[in-house]
């Protein structure tokens, strides 16, 4: 059993690193910096206007914000608009984010994450794995976890990236790296 414990840990260990592809949205980037953190702050409109799939291909068949963040609530389905406001932390270019959804200027739902500044992007503290069977020997684990910036435009830009991956006894690899990016138009 004592094995079987530190095997998983070493699973969840090596699989816990979240990779984005930079260069799906470097043509559209606005660079954020530890002196202009506050630009993020804003209203922006909740279903997105341009998506990017993982072969850098745009398309106008968007996703909502709550799609993007992966949030599963009822409540914020029909929202019509995200606020974000950002404070800095004690620690160096850490943050923390205040996302409020509303629709008709009601406040739905409200979270707070933190944020680590990282190559003019903020990478979120939403992480998840979630690991069902035993992994890599009969089953699999799925990692999530998102990053927001600005385009040039001043625009929201939200890049996920989930990661599928399992094994059947480490011969059978099976799985899937997907990236996408959002934008999402300010309101103001």
């Amino acid at each position: 059993m004592k094995k079987y414990v530190i095997f998983s840990v070493l699973v969840l260990i090596l699989n816990s690193c979240a990779t984005f592809s930079r260069k799906m949205i470097k043509d559209d980037l606005s660079i954020i910096t530890k002196e202009n953190v506050s630009v993020i702050d804003g209203e922006y409109e909740f279903k997105g206007y341009e998506h990017i799939n993982s072969g850098s291909q745009k398309s106008e068949k968007a996703r909502s914000f709550a799609g993007m963040m992966d949030l599963n609530n009822n409540n914020i389905t029909y929202c019509d608009k995200v606020v974000i406001k950002s404070k800095a932390s004690d620690k160096r270019k850490k943050y923390e984010l205040e996302f409020k959804l509303f629709k008709n200027d009601s406040i739905k739902y409200s979270f707070t994450y933190n944020g680590t500044l990282k190559n003019g992007l903020l990478t979120l503290s939403n992480y998840t794995s979630k690991c069902h069977g035993i992994p890599f020997l009969f089953g699999g684990c799925r990692s999530f976890q998102s990053r927001i910036g600005l385009t040039d435009q001043k625009n929201l830009l939200i890049q996920d990236y989930y990661d599928n991956s399992g094994a059947a006894l480490f011969i059978m690899w099976a799985g899937y790296t997907i990236n996408n990016a959002e934008k999402f138009k300010r309101i103001q």
